[in-house]
């Protein structure tokens, strides 16, 4: 393994979501990128969330790619939803994995709960 592999894998990706209820669902919207998932309570919320930033960066690893290259920040109203938000979730002592951490960077996340998505 050369130098570049061992330093790639050890970078972490911080990323912060707001997470909001609509109906009976919960979302998770990511801000840095625009990417989001849905379930029906918040621990399944955090293993959807987990899953898809997850496929995006193995497919970005496979491709070659910078993990998130090319996606654009969330819209605005998802960046006022997590200022005005109060309620922090505490995270796992385990930031976001992959299986295989071979040149595949941490997720460390910084989630919060907004009372309600600010367009209803």
């Amino acid at each position: 393994m050369n130098e570049n592999s061992a330093s790639d894998a050890m970078y972490a990706i911080n990323i912060s979501a707001v997470l909001f209820q609509e109906g009976e669902w919960w979302s998770a919207q990511c801000l840095e990128y625009d990417i989001a998932a849905q379930a029906k309570t918040i621990p399944e919320l955090h293993r959807e969330f987990e899953r898809v930033l997850c496929t995006h960066i193995a497919a970005s690893v496979d491709m070659g790619r910078k993990p998130f290259e090319g996606l654009e920040p969330a819209p605005r109203i998802f960046w006022k939803m997590y200022q005005n938000a109060k309620l922090r979730v505490e995270g796992d002592s385990q930031p976001f994995r992959l299986p295989t951490p071979v040149g595949v960077p941490q997720l460390v996340s910084k989630l919060k709960i907004a009372e309600q998505r600010a367009d209803c």
